[in-house]
Formats: structure tokens, sequence, C-alpha cells
């Protein structure tokens, strides 16, 4: 074989060896900057979250980012801290998929708008003052769950009238709102204590027509809060209301016997110029028929 083709052969060897080893080299060099860079995890969204939702489980996860692009506001990570633990509360400002969570785009339990952020998409917050027999002796507070009854007179014309006065006498009550939410017991949103409390100023969760219903209640008589157990989602039908007719057997009875008595006879009305007369006027007897 020719000495200078074995020579250029042996030179193109190693050349490739050379280029092999620096590239090599070089990469190694690279992953070596990777791996050396300090990193951290903060706190991102893990879903796109609109404004007014409530941070759930899902809605945020840890990402890992490089401590050298950190910006004010980031919330690290801290030993194995959970997610969901890291941040709480409502977004107040739309945060897309993977974007970091800043605190001041979340507003919590503890800040003095809360109660705004805490209702749901269309509903109001409605106070109504109270009593402690009026919210189960103290024992309603913020996360319960009510009906609302409204016990008021009634103004019964003072002319006899049966149908009424089997019905009603002075007394009326009825639900006008059920399972309605408490968002908060006087100025606290949150229960502190399990034992119960007095309050005197009950906010509920109400639609815009239950806000109406309530304001009226209020200027009509007294309101009751009815506690709800954990869970009950039962509507009632809708039936008669209560009176004190129908609910005192005394009052139910006198107005039977009126109503007997008044169906014995009749009543004839006799004008006389200005003056009105009412006759009573007897039945005939089964034998004068």
């Amino acid at each position: 074989m020719n000495k200078n083709i074995i020579i250029v052969l042996v030179g193109g060897f190693l050349i490739a060896v050379l280029v092999a080893v620096l590239v090599q080299s070089s990469l190694k060099g690279k992953k070596g900057d990777e791996s050396g860079t300090p990193k951290v995890q903060i706190l991102v969204a893990g879903r796109d979250l609109p404004i007014g939702r409530e941070i759930k489980e899902g809605d945020i996860k840890w990402q890992t980012w490089p401590e050298s692009f950190l910006f004010d506001g980031a919330i690290i990570r801290q030993d194995n801290m959970p997610a969901q633990e890291a941040a709480k509360g409502r977004v107040i400002q739309a945060i897309k998929s993977g974007q970091p969570v800043h605190p001041g785009l979340l507003i919590g339990e503890t800040k003095a708008n809360f109660l705004a952020a805490k209702l749901k998409e269309g509903m109001r917050a409605m106070g109504i003052s109270v009593k402690a027999q009026n919210i189960a002796g103290g024992f309603v507070g913020p996360g319960d769950y009510v009906d609302v009854i409204v016990t008021y007179k009634v103004n019964v014309d003072g002319r006899p009238n049966p149908a009424v006065q089997s019905m009603v006498n002075k007394q009326a009550s009825e639900t006008i709102l059920e399972n309605v939410r408490v968002l908060a017991s006087d100025q606290q949103a949150i229960r502190e204590e399990d034992k119960a409390k007095v309050a005197r100023t009950i906010t509920l969760e109400v639609d815009s027509e239950g806000a109406e219903k309530l304001a009226l209640a209020t200027r009509m008589g007294d309101v009751t809060l009815s506690l709800r157990g954990i869970g009950d989602n039962t509507q009632k039908k809708q039936g008669p209301m209560t009176t004190d007719v129908k609910m005192s057997r005394v009052l139910k009875n006198l107005a039977q016997a009126q109503s007997s008595e008044e169906g014995s006879g009749g009543k004839v009305r006799i004008f006389n110029g200005q003056d009105v007369m009412i006759m009573n006027v007897r039945q005939p007897l089964p034998d004068q028929e």
C-alpha cells in the first residue's frame, strides 16, 4: 500500500477521534452547568383559574424554577409542603395554567372584603337583625344552612266573615326561604369557636328575589332562622301557611261555633235614609216549611 495513503488514513482517524473527544467534553460541560444551577419549586396554576374561583385541589401545583429567575412575591416550597396548603382563598384576577401564583392574586379569609369574594355568582349578602331565640339559641353561625320564617299580624276585616274566621284571626307564620347559607355572624365570616355565640346580626346568602323577600319580611314582622342539619337539602312542598286559628284548637272551635251560629239564621240590612239597621232573621223550623 502506498505510504502516502496510509499517512492520510491515519491522520483522518486521529482527527475524527479528536473531534469526538471535543464534542463529548462540550456536552459534559453543558450538563454540568445545568445541574450546577440552583433550583427551587414555586407555586403555579395547575389549570386556568377564572376570577372568583375558590382554590380547590388540583388548581395549583409546584413547579421547578431556576433560583436566578425568582421574582418578588413568588411562593417557594418549604420542606415537603403540599401545594394545597401553600395558598387558599379566591382568585381576584384570572390566572392562566402554568402562571406563577402571586399572593396578590388571591384574597384570603382574613381580609376585609373576603365576604364579597365568598359570594357565589348571582348571589347577594343580606344582613338581618336577630335575637338569641330567633337563631336557635345562638347556634347559627357561618357555614350553616337555615330556613327563614316570618311571623306577622294579619289585618282582618271586622265584619263577620266565616270563611276568613275559619282561616286566621290575627297572626300567621310561613317559610319564605329554604336552605339558605349563613355567610357571617356579626362581623365574623369564620367560625372561630365551637361554642354557641349570640349574634345581633346574621348575614345570609340569597339571590335578588330572596333579598327582596328578606327586606319585606323584616318590615312585616319577626324573622326566625330555623337551623338545618348537616347535608339536609330537602325542600318543603308548598302548602297552606300556619295561622293562629289552625294552630290553636280554642280559636278553631270558636270560629266553627261562630260560623254555625251565623249559619242558623240570616241577616237583613234595612236602609232608612243615612241609617243602616241589620236585623237577624230566624230560619223557619222544619214543621213550618
